[in-house]
């Protein structure tokens, strides 16, 4: 039997609620309780760990992320997955979903088989859930070849394929049931099979790297479409008679959407307007970081190609966006920074919203007695200075 840990703090944001002097009791890998330090009763032998002067926050979760600290998610092996995780974890994230960039079938489904395994090695053998030091993968993300070339933005051309229900049964099976969104050009020929497909395996779909019009739109989040894929970019831009994906999603609450908050994909004010069509609980903050997340400027690799980083952004030998290299702690800053809301209100966009998309909010995203005890530890200005991951102080 682990010996029980408490950690004391200043204040904890539940996200929905705040807590001023509060306590924490870990038992192992989970939360026993949580509280004031008056409601916590501490038993004997009570490891603690007094942070006074900080506050605890649940562990982030970004559903969309392609790599950081040198590697890409698609290398697929324990020292790629081992990197990221370790990065993740110093900026508070402990959960993520390893994402895909379009590439062959058979290199996907290698990524796919090989990811599968170890997100499966860590959940059910005895043990294992020490497998990853830092923040843990909880699924896949397939982000493509279902998509359009048209709104391609980095992925290559020649390996973006038509949607297929049996290409996607072929990459489900060799996920082994890790995976858990798909994303999806809804336009595209046989696209509403595919997704009709992937809803009955479980998955959650988004609309992404997609040309759709409004009635094309509206017509997938009807078929069961709940999330919009790094909105704003690789879609069809907003016209008053032409509206497309961008003002389906702004005006139907059944579909969230995902925002990269660096202030480099969608300007500010476009955030605003999001917000204020959505709000704050219906978006979720992702990275879609690359490899070069975390590193000086140079060039790495995405997939099977070769991206660009200059001055902390990302892009491809032809100028387009590769996706980011912010973490999710600074995005939460940046969103209350430019919205003017508290960084408390901001916090669920990064917890609670991602976790509840993915089915997971009585595990992940909440401090709450039985989740899982990944947690974050902020100073004042928020920025991390601990993370615990199941229980486990990571930095």
């Amino acid at each position: 039997m682990k010996p029980l840990k408490a950690i004391l703090c200043g204040m904890i944001f539940t996200p929905t609620e705040e807590i001023k002097n509060g306590a924490i009791l870990i038992d192992g890998a989970r939360i026993a309780k949580v509280g004031t330090r008056d409601e916590v009763k501490l038993p004997a032998g009570t490891t603690v760990v007094d942070n006074q002067d900080r506050i605890v926050v649940p562990g982030f979760i970004d559903m969309h992320i392609h790599g950081a600290a040198g590697h890409d998610l698609m290398e697929a092996s324990p020292e790629a997955l081992a990197a990221v995780g370790t990065y993740l974890a110093r900026h508070g994230t402990t959960s993520y979903l390893a994402t895909t960039v379009t590439a062959t079938l058979e290199r996907t489904l290698h990524a796919a088989r090989a990811i599968g395994e170890m997100i499966r090695a860590s959940q059910t053998s005895h043990g294992a859930a020490d497998k990853f030091a830092g923040a843990h993968p909880v699924g896949i993300h397939f982000e493509g070849p279902f998509i359009n070339v048209k709104k391609r933005g980095a992925h290559p051309v020649s390996q973006i394929q038509k949607p297929s229900v049996e290409t996607l049964s072929r990459m489900l099976d060799a996920a082994g049931g890790a995976a858990r969104v798909l994303s999806l050009a809804p336009e595209m020929e046989g696209a509403l099979a595919v997704l009709e497909y992937a809803r009955g395996r479980g998955l959650r779909v988004g609309i992404g790297h997609s040309n759709a019009t409004a009635e094309e739109a509206e017509r997938a989040i009807a078929a069961g479409a709940t999330i919009a894929i790094h909105f704003y970019n690789a879609m069809r831009p907003f016209l008053h008679r032409d509206p497309g994906i961008i003002g389906a999603v702004l005006t139907d609450d059944r579909v969230s959407a995902e925002l990269i908050c660096d202030g480099v994909h969608v300007e500010s004010t476009a955030i605003r307007l999001l917000v204020k069509s959505k709000g704050l609980e219906r978006i979720v903050l992702v990275s879609d970081s690359s490899s070069g997340a975390g590193m000086p400027d140079g060039n790495y690799r995405l997939g099977n190609f070769t991206v660009h980083v200059a001055g902390g952004v990302c892009r491809t030998v032809e100028g387009n966006l590769a996706g980011s290299t912010i973490t999710l702690d600074a995005a939460v800053r940046n969103l209350a920074q430019f919205t003017g809301f508290s960084y408390q209100t901001c916090l669920r966009c990064a917890t609670l919203n991602p976790a509840r998309l993915l089915g997971l909010e009585k595990q992940k995203g909440v401090i709450a007695s039985g989740a899982d005890a990944d947690l974050a530890i902020l100073d004042r200005n928020y920025y991390v200075t601990q993370t615990y991951v199941r229980g486990r102080p990571v930095l």
